[in-house]
């Protein structure tokens, strides 16, 4: 059987607190996170770190735009569509007041 040796860490205060509380939540200790730390860097040779979300493709990108947009009914403030009008239009008659 290999012997275990002390392995020593500076970690803040407060992120070893917040850890402990999702530590036993999972049934392990702090020494069976450093053990899976290690395991993982022998295995993957490299550190863990957040996986990146997956880029959408256009079409689910597409998609989620024509789900989550709406035609909106300007009137006559905006014939062209040109919503920036409006904003540029509004901020130019409350700057005026303040005149």
């Amino acid at each position: 059987m290999a012997a275990n040796v002390l392995v020593s860490a500076r970690v803040p205060q407060a992120k070893k607190d917040a850890s402990r509380g999702v530590l036993a939540s999972l049934g392990a200790n702090t020494s069976d996170l450093i053990n899976s730390a290690f395991d993982y860097l022998l295995e993957k040779r490299e550190l863990p770190a957040a996986a990146a979300p997956p880029r959408p493709s256009g079409e689910e990108l597409d998609a989620f735009l024509a789900a989550s947009t709406i035609d909106v009914d300007w009137g006559g403030d905006a014939p062209d569509g040109d919503y920036r009008a409006i904003l540029r239009d509004g901020k130019r008659e409350r700057y005026e007041s303040l005149a």
